[in-house]
């Protein structure tokens, strides 16, 4: 029997078996939509935990550390230790196979404090300063301008003052601040651009570029603005264009809670300019080499050349399991923040295999349902299959037009549960938008991969089948005169 026949023969008996045809493809329909929606929203989770929160392909060291029960120290009464983190080891763990890159982050190992918001908040607010510095390569691709992201005050040789940009002169070879006479710290002093006078050098400074973590605006405006929103004083939302561009006041070397006993303070402008997830969570983060030279100044020559972390780039996200434990065979630690990350995509994983197996499970019982349907459809039909064996059609011939009718309902019922499952997860979005803003609120809860769509598709037209299988061989089996007799 051509393939053509057997179509039109599926086609009038689909017709005739509407109803028969249509319960047995519910429980298909609710299988599949149930797996395109939780598979849906394990990866939409996915995307925001381990792309936003937590960096899935990039792996973040530390020294071992020893918990005394007090405090936690590098090592033991001087045994245990791993050696620092220098350029030493960047090099060896850049030759792991796998790591594509290493970027050494250093923090201030001074006290600092900043003071500034006063455009956007009414009144300028003191604070704490925790930083650290990376290589501007890092977050170079994350940057409107990553030009922008470099060391201000990085030595730069010239025949003549043009050559040095605004606010700078040439002399002696070298590019330098032009002098000018401090009045305050809100004053240009003839500064030209956005260079501003320097009361320990009075000469015109570029402000120190600097970036922040997008999570950093995402715990402003889903919490601290929120929690004021009742009160008297209330603090505005803030888009990142908005705030792009920010400046600050910064006191290096000294805080509220000391000041460092080696260099004196200095006061310096701090730019805003760029968000990145490789910035310090709550801080902000500054080109390496500015860091370098001020742990120096503060803290002696010892304290810039010793990094606190290293970010390992990985080129394939399935080797993160396998560098992690070569760095922790080696001595290290791994950073909490991708410990968390390990955790956190283990327990998506589960959690999407788990509703998962419910939706095999639904689709399971429907293949059952589909076979008692089709062995009843098999003995409705003695008669007709009868007919089809006298006039010449082979067993397989049978056996194909029960599977084929059984492939088309798994196609469609397939096709209309996955509509169905995206219909859902759109819903769901909607009702979001009612939610209150919180930290890394996303624009959707879900992300649907490509191989998705024919995966629920032909998961479907597999357990249709597979429950027609058994029908379909007995209704191969069975002879003409026995099917026209009875």
């Amino acid at each position: 029997m051509k393939a053509g026949a057997i179509f039109s023969l599926v086609r009038q008996n689909a017709a005739r078996s509407k109803k028969n045809f249509l319960m047995s493809g519910f429980g298909i329909v609710v299988g599949v939509a149930t797996f395109v929606f939780f598979i849906g929203l394990g990866e939409g989770i996915k995307h925001v935990v381990l792309g936003k929160i937590f960096i899935a392909n990039q792996i973040e060291i530390v020294r071992r550390t020893f918990d005394t029960g007090i405090t936690q120290t590098d090592s033991f009464l001087g045994i245990g230790g791993t050696r620092q983190l220098d350029d030493t080891v960047a090099a060896e763990l850049g030759t792991l196979p796998g790591v594509e890159a290493v970027f050494p982050k250093m923090k201030f190992t001074f006290p600092s404090r900043g003071w500034g918001g006063k455009k956007f908040l009414g009144k300028d607010m003191w604070f704490e300063l925790i930083a650290d510095g990376v290589d501007p390569s890092l977050v170079a691709p994350e940057l409107p301008d990553p030009a922008v992201f470099h060391d201000p005050d990085a030595p730069q040789a010239c025949a003549a003052s043009p050559e040095c940009g605004e606010g700078r002169v040439c002399e002696g070879g070298a590019c330098v601040g032009q002098t000018c006479s401090y009045v305050d710290d809100e004053s240009a002093a003839g500064c030209p651009g956005q260079t501003y006078c320097a009361e320990d050098t009075g000469r015109c400074e570029r402000p120190v570029p600097a970036i922040v973590s997008h999570h950093l605006l995402e715990l402003y405006n889903g919490s601290l603005s929120t929690a004021f929103a009742s009160t008297a004083r209330k603090l505005p939302r803030l888009s990142q264009g908005a705030i792009l561009g920010f400046q600050i006041n910064v006191t290096f070397g000294k805080s509220f809670l000391g000041t460092s006993q080696q260099g004196k303070p200095i006061t310096r402008r701090v730019k805003l300019v760029g968000f990145s997830d490789k910035a310090i969570t709550l801080g902000a983060t500054l080109p390496l080499a500015y860091v370098k030279r001020l742990n120096a100044r503060f803290n002696g020559e010892q304290a810039a050349r010793t990094y606190q972390s290293m970010l390992l780039q990985v080129k394939d996200q399935g080797q993160v399991p396998r560098l992690a434990k070569q760095v922790k065979d080696a001595g290290f630690e791994l950073a909490d923040k991708t410990e968390r990350a390990e955790q956190a995509g283990m327990l998506i994983n589960i959690i999407t295999l788990v509703f998962s197996l419910i939706s095999v499970i639904i689709v399971g019982i429907a293949a059952v349902n589909i076979s008692h349907t089709f062995f009843m459809i098999v003995f409705q039909r003695k008669r007709e299959i009868g007919v089809l064996r006298a006039v010449g059609a082979s067993r397989n011939d049978v056996r194909a037009l029960i599977l084929t009718e059984a492939g088309t309902i798994g196609l469609i019922a397939g096709a209309t549960g996955a509509l169905l499952g995206l219909g859902a997860a759109r819903a769901a979005d909607l009702l979001s938008g009612n939610l209150p803003d919180f930290p890394y609120k996303p624009d959707t809860f879900f992300a649907f991969p490509w191989w998705l769509w024919p995966t629920a598709v032909g998961f479907a037209a597999l357990f249709c089948l597979f429950g027609a299988f058994f029908p379909a061989n007995a209704a191969a089996r069975l002879e003409p005169a026995e099917a026209l007799t009875n």
